[in-house]
């Protein structure tokens, strides 16, 4: 299995409690790929570092690791 970041993201939220939830939510979800013609692949979003407060507002960084089979 090989595994590549696909894409990132940036949440943004002004209360920490706000900001878990939808950390939760990202990190809960395994999203799969089975039509594919060359492989298949399921992946997940990862935190990545942890969070921080700047101007009120919380912030966190999310990356999507997918895991390729071919």
């Amino acid at each position: 299995m090989n595994r590549v970041q696909r894409k990132y993201r940036i949440l943004k939220s002004s209360t920490a409690k706000e900001l878990q939830e939808m950390v939760n939510d990202l990190i809960q979800k395994e999203y799969k790929d089975t039509e594919g013609f060359i492989f298949r692949a399921s992946g997940r979003w990862q935190c990545l570092g942890s969070a921080f407060i700047s101007e009120k507002s919380w912030f966190q960084t999310m990356v999507f690791v997918q895991e390729e089979d071919e």
